[in-house]
């Protein structure tokens, strides 16, 4: 997985929405925790959420995402280098948890129930917590109808793209889950002339051959119903709700999942 990320780091100035959460995305992680007196502990190094809190640690397993996309420690953050399953800190001693997406790239239902255990473990009582979903509708879209969208410009970015392409690829699995390398297979049978698609929607090429990070990586993402994903939680938590992002591309798959009332 390293390398895996690696690769992505390298090519974090051409990702976008819904990958990279916009402004709406970073305002909704406040209006729904309440975070600006808080110290605040970040799953991964998500730039664009290293100002939320008036204290912050981020939690990344790969030095080199660390080194590459943080912003930088200050004396109110830094970045350490920790396991999300094993999180460095005492139990009941953490007032806000976030992260963005994260529960797509841990693998599926096992691990997420073993992170939202850990979560829980970590969170004070009356902490609270935040994960942006990537999840799949409860009906799978038509590979089809997916290309046609975008070729009629109805996506708004080449990542909104790959999402639903992902989510066509993983439909039929279970748990949702898909090797990355299924994403690239799916979208290069939906998609076999990318200079077609960027003359079609303005896409420039090198954004469209981020893509190309999945070949031959190890990696497996899930995306799984946002239900399916509150039930889980429901077992760690007594309080778990969904809450809107926004009005991006995709947001309507991409809720906030909200955790209070951490069970022992």
């Amino acid at each position: 997985m390293t390398e895996h990320w690696n690769a992505i780091r390298k090519h974090w100035q051409l990702l976008g929405s819904p990958l990279r959460p916009p402004a709406e995305v970073v305002e909704t992680y406040e209006r729904e925790l309440e975070l600006s007196q808080s110290h605040v502990v970040l799953l991964g190094v998500t730039p664009e959420l290293a100002g939320l809190g008036a204290t912050m640690t981020a939690v990344d397993e790969s030095p080199d995402m660390i080194a590459g996309i943080w912003p930088g420690d200050t004396d109110t953050r830094k970045a350490v280098i920790g396991d999300w399953f094993n999180l460095p800190f005492p139990g009941a001693s953490v007032d806000a948890l976030i992260g963005d997406g994260c529960l797509s790239v841990i693998g599926g239902a096992d691990a997420r129930r073993a992170l939202f255990s850990t979560i829980a473990r970590v969170l004070s009582a009356d902490g609270r917590a935040g994960i942006r979903l990537y999840a799949s509708p409860e009906t799978p879209d038509d590979p089809q109808d997916v290309r046609a969208l975008a070729l009629s410009g109805g996506v708004s970015t080449f990542h909104e793209l790959k999402w639903r392409v992902a989510m066509t690829a993983a439909g039929g699995a279970p748990d949702y889950i898909i090797p990355v390398t299924g994403i690239l297979e799916q979208f290069e049978a939906l998609f076999p002339d990318r200079t077609e698609l960027s003359e079609r929607t303005g896409w420039e090429l090198p954004v469209i051959g981020t893509i190309d990070v999945y070949r031959n990586s190890p990696a497996i993402y899930s995306f799984a119903p946002a239900a399916s994903i509150v039930e889980e939680a429901e077992a760690h938590f007594g309080d778990v709700g969904i809450a809107s992002t926004g009005a991006y591309g995709l947001a309507e798959r991409c809720p906030l999942l909200v955790l209070r009332s951490p069970r022992r």
